[in-house]
């Protein structure tokens, strides 16, 4: 038993460290992805992982040190743990995430959230500038306006933070940036 008991632990202190670097590192790994043209898994993903490491070594370390169930029942009792905290963690997210959005809403746009552009005309406060960036692997211009009232110059890096009526609106990478 004393075995269980270390590899919940280890489950358990893994999950959170896990679960912490997603926090920290999840815009600046997304960028860094090396098939961008692919959308990342709904279910296999760094905080997916993490949650299951926590729900199974917060159940089974408890029930391998204070219970005479045999270790094939904690192990599977465990892993019901990681599953259900799997499916909290998504259902919590996906309600947070989508919370205040209108109905017609489209992937795509998503998809393009959080995106890094270029300016490749000035956008001033009073006249749309545009944008160039990539999407699913093929280059993409759009008409652009900036977030704030301060105006991006030609050759900035931009990104995207949504596009309504075939307008992107967007917000300097450095200011981003400072508020990771």
């Amino acid at each position: 038993m004393t075995i269980l008991k270390i590899l919940f632990l280890v489950a358990f202190i893994g999950g959170l460290v896990l679960a912490v670097f997603a926090m920290l590192h999840g815009v600046e790994y997304a960028r860094r992805r090396r098939n961008q043209s692919r959308a990342p898994s709904p279910f296999f993903n760094l905080p997916t992982v993490a949650a299951f490491a926590i729900g199974f070594g917060a159940v089974g370390y408890p029930l391998a040190s204070r219970t005479i169930l045999p270790a094939w029942g904690i192990v599977l009792i465990a892993i019901g743990g990681g599953a259900l905290a799997i499916t909290g963690m998504i259902t919590l997210l996906a309600q947070w995430a989508l919370r205040g959005l209108p109905a017609p809403f489209s992937s795509e746009d998503q998809e393009i959230q959080g995106t890094l552009a270029v300016v490749t005309r000035d956008i001033t406060a009073g006249r749309e500038g545009e944008i160039s960036y990539e999407h699913l692997g093929k280059h993409q211009v759009a008409v652009a306006r900036s977030l704030g009232a301060t105006a991006i110059t030609s050759g900035s890096e931009v990104v995207i933070d949504r596009i309504e009526e075939g307008i992107a609106f967007v917000e300097e990478w450095t200011v981003v940036e400072q508020r990771l």
